[in-house]
């Protein structure tokens, strides 16, 4: 009976320590894959992070809602769940000539772009981190010491297939455009970085932050959630809100990675929400210019340029964006914000004549805020000749007569 009894202890304790491996295994995954539990402490401007995840013990609905946003899936280590481009044979190739081709491949547990000069490997760089939401597009970078670098082939929503990466050449394949800080600045929520005379950064791996999360706009939050969890009633404190600041400040905010590119003054990283930004960094072009519109675009300068935005007050960024919700390809959702200060009552509504199947109130957005070619980013798909200009919403608000016109072409109530 007692060695029956020894049995079942020992049986116990086995089952007891795979628990433990599973859930130690489950924690890393966590650790590698989401910046809200932190591997190690992280600290910006002598002020720890917390991790998003502690966050959701008192703002559950918040934090569920901005984990399905773009900004929080911004950037990731690589793995199948977040590569969104396909590696199926006939599918995983990008062609640039009749020399020159890129395989996209998988190896084991890892994925590589293999680039091939006359059919011999030419350079094989893994990917290493994901950088974009996909909703658009993604790009992706590769670890080489303690600098990231760009690989050649991105992935193209629009037309889901493999595209030439952004600003890069079709009649060679290179992987050296080494990664900036100030690109993580933007695609993550902290990395611990270096700036070099040659304004390159390198990083240090185990701390970085990726996604646009909770502490990216609100600050590292350790010392509030130590604060709040011992003092649940009383005021919140130790904590950045958005509530408190001035209208500048708010679009500051959003200005530092939606008004193009801008040049730093100081290190990446060093703009906190409730700065001013042109203490960090300048601009170097006109402030409301389409020139430049791509996915780095000057937004900021387009609002700010836009007749709506000077008549008001109050206008900012989140007086249609809710930074906490995916509100993505909803344009009855952005239009009731256009129609609460667009009323009869003031006679400021919308000219087009009133017609049968068109609520005007449910899409004020592709006649007033349309898709815009860019003539910046131009992609090029696999053996192409010619390269195709990426589409982007531009943010100055105003009358677009033609863009008018091709919306209610497609609605089917305006004859050619």
């Amino acid at each position: 009976m007692k060695k029956y009894i020894t049995q079942i202890r020992r049986r116990n304790i086995v089952i007891l320590l795979l628990l433990i491996l599973v859930y130690l295994g489950n924690s890393m995954f966590t650790n590698q894959h989401h910046s809200g539990n932190l591997p190690v402490e992280m600290m910006q401007d002598e002020k720890i992070f917390a991790g998003s995840s502690s966050c959701a013990s008192c703002h559950k609905e918040i934090f569920q809602q901005h984990i399905k946003t773009a900004h929080y899936i911004d950037s990731r280590p690589a793995s199948k769940e977040f590569i969104k481009g396909s590696f199926q044979t006939g599918k995983n190739r990008y062609v640039y000539n009749k020399f020159l081709e890129v395989v996209l491949e998988k190896k084991k547990n890892r994925f590589y772009q293999t680039a091939y000069v006359s059919g011999e490997v030419s350079q094989s760089e893994s990917f290493d981190v994901v950088i974009g939401s996909g909703r658009k597009g993604q790009t992706y970078l590769y670890w080489r010491d303690d600098k990231l670098f760009q690989l050649p082939v991105s992935y193209y929503t629009p037309t889901n297939s493999w595209v030439n990466s952004p600003g890069f050449a079709t009649n060679f394949i290179h992987f050296d455009r080494q990664i900036p800080a100030q690109c993580l600045e933007c695609h993550g929520t902290y990395a611990k970085a270096e700036d070099k005379l040659d304004n390159l950064s390198t990083f240090d791996r185990n701390q970085i932050m990726y996604g646009v999360d909770c502490e990216r706009c609100h600050g590292p939050a350790a010392e509030h959630v130590r604060f709040q969890s011992s003092h649940p009633n009383e005021k919140a404190k130790y904590i950045i809100n958005a509530r408190h600041l001035s209208r500048q400040q708010r679009l500051d905010a959003c200005a530092l990675c939606h008004s193009g590119f801008r040049t730093g003054t100081k290190p990446a990283f060093s703009f906190m929400v409730g700065d001013k930004l042109d203490d960090f960094s300048t601009t170097n072009y006109s402030p409301d210019s389409v020139a430049v519109l791509d996915v780095h675009g000057n937004q900021y300068g387009l609002l700010t340029a836009s007749k709506c935005f000077k008549m008001s007050a109050e206008m900012d960024c989140s007086s249609c964006h809710d930074p906490h919700k995916n509100e993505f390809n909803s344009p009855k959702i952005f239009s009731q914000k256009c129609m609460s200060c667009h009323t009869e009552a003031l006679h400021n509504t919308c000219t087009i004549p009133a017609k049968k199947g068109l609520v005007l109130s449910d899409n004020c957005i592709d006649c007033h805020m349309p898709l815009l070619a860019s003539s910046k980013i131009l992609l090029e798909l696999s053996n192409a000749s010619q390269a195709i200009p990426d589409e982007v919403r531009t943010h100055r608000i105003a009358v677009y007569e033609q863009k008018s016109r091709e919306f209610l072409k497609k609605k089917g109530l305006l004859s050619n």
